[in-house]
């Protein structure tokens, strides 16, 4: 749990009705003065919001935004002062209604629309008997969006990554059949074909080669004892020197047993030109950023001087932000009982895919204000 919410919980006083959350659930419960207050678990019970209810379900679904996380939890801070600077608050505008609206209203039932003006700012409307109860401009700018800024964003990202800890029993062991498998080259290669991110070659797709598995069994036929030979063709993970591409996607990317441990050794570059290196597993980064609903794009770049190259995309549209990393390991190194990658990481970029969360931001800045 982030500090930000740590704090808003201990502010709350709801401390003691969190002991029996589960995970990736949303709960509903009542402040000692009365206040409902949503909160939403990840799989591994952890509190990634806190906030008073404003949104159902359906648009939250529909329509995956920050925005709503951000107003939520904004009209918390502004109602219970769980910030000793509420100045950035007035960045939010109000064409009708204001943060008392917000917070008395129950506006979670009314009819609600998000629409973005000049990819500058969401509008947020609420509606009830065809009559405006409510409408926000939010600006389209990532800290405010995170309710809080970039600094702490990262330290808690880095502080939750390395505590973090797979259950063993929870992690998924990818298993794949002839029928889902595609030709993918002359050379007897198949792909499990993956989603993929803006660009086909940025996807997660999964590479196998058909291997003959034979098995000698003693049995007995007509009361005499028999050896035989039993055959069968099964897909296989490919991990081959001759084909480096594949065989690194197939190491950041797939989940089959198959694959090596791989340990990552990365350099964070974070805000303010600090850095911080770490040394981790890749499963755990990877199921790290699962639970908190990302998802992994791989693009294999190339091999320059024994040294392969590739980006890891982790994507989450839920909540509007990315992070890349620059990968390169050794070729010799692909092949290795336990593999070792160096990564340059970059935490909470922009979305590049701006049409689907914030829009396409202006390349210069004009200076003028924004009306709506």
């Amino acid at each position: 749990m982030s500090h930000k919410l740590k704090k808003a919980v201990e502010i709350l006083g709801i401390e003691k009705q969190l002991e029996t959350l589960s995970p990736n659930h949303t709960v509903k419960i009542h402040t000692d003065d009365g206040q409902l207050v949503c909160i939403r678990t990840n799989q591994s019970k952890v509190i990634e919001h806190v906030g008073i209810p404003l949104f159902n379900v359906e648009i939250r679904t529909l329509q995956p935004s920050p925005v709503y996380d951000f107003i939520e939890y904004a009209v918390l801070i502004w109602k219970y002062k769980l910030s000793d600077n509420l100045l950035y608050l007035s960045k939010v505008i109000f064409k009708k209604g204001d943060w008392n609206t917000l917070a008395t209203r129950g506006l979670e039932d009314c009819e609600c629309s998000i629409t973005n003006k000049d990819d500058k700012l969401y509008i947020v409307t609420w509606r009830q008997n065809q009559e405006d109860i409510a409408v926000v401009g939010v600006p389209i700018e990532y800290e405010l969006l995170a309710n809080d800024n970039r600094r702490n964003i990262e330290k808690d990202f880095i502080k939750n990554l390395l505590e973090h800890r797979i259950d063993s029993a929870a992690s998924p062991q990818s298993s794949v059949t002839e029928n889902e498998l595609k030709i993918y080259s002359t050379g007897g290669l198949f792909v499990k074909e993956g989603d993929f991110y803006m660009m086909p070659y940025l996807n997660q797709n999964q590479y196998y080669i058909l291997k003959t598995i034979k098995e000698d069994i003693d049995t007995v036929i007509n009361g005499k004892p028999v050896r035989m030979t039993l055959e069968d063709v099964l897909p296989m993970v490919l991990i081959d020197r001759d084909f480096p591409a594949e065989t690194f996607s197939n190491l950041m990317i797939s989940d089959d047993a198959q694959i090596p441990n791989i340990n990552m050794e990365i350099v964070f570059h974070l805000s303010d030109y600090h850095k911080q290196k770490v040394t981790i597993p890749l499963l755990q980064l990877r199921d790290y950023c699962r639970q908190l609903g990302c998802e992994n794009f791989f693009a294999f770049q190339g091999v320059s001087d024994g040294i392969a190259k590739g980006v890891l995309f982790i994507r989450n549209i839920r909540k509007g932000y990315h992070h890349l990393l620059n990968i390169k390991i050794p070729v010799d190194m692909l092949l290795s009982a336990n593999p070792m990658v160096q990564s340059n990481a970059y935490l909470f970029i922009p979305p590049v895919e701006k049409s689907q969360l914030f829009g396409k931001m202006p390349t210069k800045k004009s200076g003028a204000k924004i009306k709506f």
